[in-house]
């Protein structure tokens, strides 16, 4: 904004020059930069939203340049001389405030004015501040608002319409949807219910606190008028001129949340100066319709805030001194002061903004740099992210194309699900599509997809992906990251799933799980999509499952084959991957390596298998790999061949085959207790 230097002089009586008050005013309010118009110097203040509300005007700026220069200012008084005849302005004007968008309107009245051109310091002044003149009322009008900081504006008093009582009746109002408004510059302007318009009882009058109409101008024929001020709501201005991309002078000052009490003063100094500059009578008294109370705010500051703030000791009297000089109302009690910002200080809401304002009138420059002190803590891993990367490590040995699907699912296919789950289903409030209308409870839906897909060009495909299902639970909803994968062949392939419970079991070996700390167990109850499958749990606590996709749901999708399933909680896995592994010394021996096969029930499982071997308690035993499972015409349809890759190992020395022997028959009397048949 500009602001005229020789003003600021003439009423602060300064010393400094133009540059050098530039320099104090970029240092302790905002920057500022010096430039001449016909050899008269002008400041070009840049101010922050924050301040306009108070600095928007001459008397503001005089008011911060009094404070930095440990001054106090006062505002010129004014008395604005009414006439001697019995003429009110409440027996000639009526106003009527309909909006809650207005939250003050003042009114005066002159008349027997004489409109005619502005004298040259008052054109050389508006010509500084980047306005031109038009005449004198006009001129005085926009030089009061650059003086204060409050728009006002001025009507032709004849060319209001009557209402029914034979008062010219003010309305502040919304638009109507249609309405239009032709401005001063004459253009013209369609309105809605959002704007907010000045009208009397026939027509708009004005744009509120942006532009005024052409039908109530001022011209050479006034001699009658009536000089508004008033306050309204600041975004409600900001929205009118964005939509109507109208920015005024007017509109940049209200925007910013003026102060209420400001329309009293510049009503009182525009009545005054106009009289001055035009004649006339000003009518007795003034209109002053309230629609907002005013609520002042204390804010309480301890003496120890600021030096706990600033880290350096300020005197009582410095902070009392600084903050009255500011304008603000202080009350000392209990080492501190209660303090009540003055209404046009609208950006002072804390006790931290009551402390910025006496620093930067000390001057931030005089303050001393003094580096924080801070101890460097450095940033703890995540470790269910590394648990999750650690899995993509791992999966990369495998046949598997990791997939990021999307995490909803549509009407058609919450329906394939069963029943049993249909009430943990979280439908969405405003889905972006019906195909997007319900979180996925199971990832199992988007692999049919991908398998879908991708059949057109392959055979066999396997896929997975780490991400998040979600459920209604009771009265809550959740959410759980899982690790999920599918193998999918166009033939019919059992094998398939005996590939991916192995890919598991390697997972969990890779992640620091024990073999006896993970077991694969009969699926019972009813399973998302599932059949013929199997229950994940790590010490008997359930975390996933594994098995074949129901035949009816793959043709939902146009699947011929088989498709392999799983999903597994990753939370569960995360004690065991970051628990401490334990060192052990490479073995000085070599291993004796022996084949076992033989024939069981098929209801037999190999972890009781696994467990009968364990408790036998063999000695040189290191490690058992089942390596082949084979059913088929040769076997009795209850029976099954299942083959081992059996290692022993000693500590102490290379094993002898006799003793490997030795440790096989003892293996086999073990597995008597199933009548297994050695092959």
């Amino acid at each position: 904004m500009l602001f005229s230097y020789n003003f600021l002089k003439k009423y602060l009586k300064l010393k400094e020059s133009p540059y050098k008050l530039g320099e104090i005013l970029t240092m302790h309010l905002a920057e500022t930069e010096v430039f001449f118009e016909n050899k008269r110097p002008i400041l070009d203040i840049d101010l922050l939203p924050n301040r306009v509300p108070d600095c928007a005007g001459h008397f503001g700026i005089l008011r911060e340049i009094s404070a930095i220069l440990n001054e106090k200012f006062e505002l010129p008084k004014v008395k604005v001389k009414e006439t001697k005849n019995n003429y009110k302005i409440k027996d000639w004007v009526e106003v009527k405030i309909e909006s809650p968008l207005c939250y003050r309107y003042e009114m005066r009245g002159i008349f027997w004015l004489k409109i005619k051109e502005s004298p040259l310091w008052l054109k050389e002044f508006l010509r500084d501040c980047g306005l031109k003149s038009i005449n004198n009322v006009v001129d005085a009008t926009n030089y009061v608002m650059l003086l204060t900081g409050q728009p006002l504006h001025v009507f032709d008093f004849q060319k209001i319409a009557f209402n029914k009582e034979k008062k010219k009746e003010i309305i502040i109002r919304q638009a109507r949807k249609g309405e239009e408004l032709l401005t001063l510059d004459n253009k013209l302007y369609k309105l809605n219910s959002n704007h907010l318009l000045i009208t009397d009882a026939e027509k708009a009058l004005a744009i509120a606190g942006i532009k005024g109409g052409k039908l109530a101008e001022v011209d050479k024929k006034t001699v009658m008028i009536l000089i508004e001020s008033a306050n309204f709501d600041s975004y409600s201005i900001r929205k009118t001129s964005q939509d109507l991309n109208l920015k005024t002078d007017a509109s940049k000052r209200f925007e910013h949340n003026l102060d209420i009490n400001l329309t009293d003063y510049a009503l009182d100094y525009l009545t005054d100066l106009i009289q001055k500059l035009a004649g006339g009578e000003v009518l007795r008294g003034k209109i002053d319709v309230k629609n907002k109370k005013i609520i002042k705010k204390e804010i309480f500051v301890s003496f120890s805030d600021f030096e706990k703030f600033t880290k350096i000791n300020i005197k009582k009297e410095t902070i009392k001194k600084k903050l009255s000089l500011l304008g603000f109302n202080l009350k000392e009690v209990n080492q501190g002061i209660k303090v009540t910002p003055p209404l046009y200080r609208t950006d002072i809401l804390v006790k931290e903004d009551v402390i910025g304002e006496v620093l930067r009138l000390i001057g931030f420059n005089n303050i001393k740099a003094l580096p924080p002190k801070a101890e460097i803590i450095c940033k703890k891993e995540n470790e269910f992210l590394r648990l999750k990367n650690k899995l993509k490590e791992i999966l990369k040995s495998f046949p598997l194309f990791e997939t990021y699907n999307y995490s909803f699912i549509s009407e058609k296919e919450k329906k394939l699900i069963e029943k049993e789950y249909q009430d943990k289903i979280i439908e969405i409030l405003n889905p972006t599509s019906e195909l997007f209308k319900y979180l996925r409870p199971t990832l199992t839906l988007n692999f049919l997809k991908n398998i879908s897909d991708n059949f057109r060009f392959e055979d066999k495909v396997g896929f997975y992906e780490i991400g998040n299902i979600y459920f209604k639970e009771k009265e809550s909803f959740k959410e759980e990251t899982v690790f999920a994968g599918a193998l999918a062949s166009k033939e019919k392939d059992l094998n398939l799933f005996f590939e991916a419970k192995g890919i598991i079991e390697k997972v969990f070996k890779e992640l620091n799980l024990k073999e006896n700390e993970f077991s694969f167990k009969n699926l019972e109850g009813v399973k998302i999509l599932l059949e013929n499958g199997a229950k994940i749990a790590l010490k008997d606590k359930e975390i996933g499952t594994i098995g074949i996709i129901k035949e009816e749901i793959l043709k939902e999708y146009k699947i011929k084959g088989t498709v392999i399933f799983w999903e597994i909680k990753i939370l569960p896995l995360l004690e065991y991957f970051i628990r401490e592994k334990e060192f052990k010394p490479l073995p000085l021996y070599p291993p004796v390596k022996r084949d076992l096969s033989f024939i069981v029930k098929k209801r037999i499982s190999y972890k009781e298998i696994i467990e009968v071997i364990r408790k036998a308690s063999i000695k040189y035993l290191e490690n058992i790999e089942l390596f082949d499972i084979y059913t088929g015409n040769q076997l009795e349809k209850d029976e099954k061949s299942l083959s081992f890759h059996l290692t022993f190992r000693s500590k102490d020395k290379t094993l002898t085959s006799e003793e490997a022997d030795k440790e096989i028959e003892k293996i086999i009397n073990a597995l008597k207790t199933f009548e297994v048949k050695i092959r």
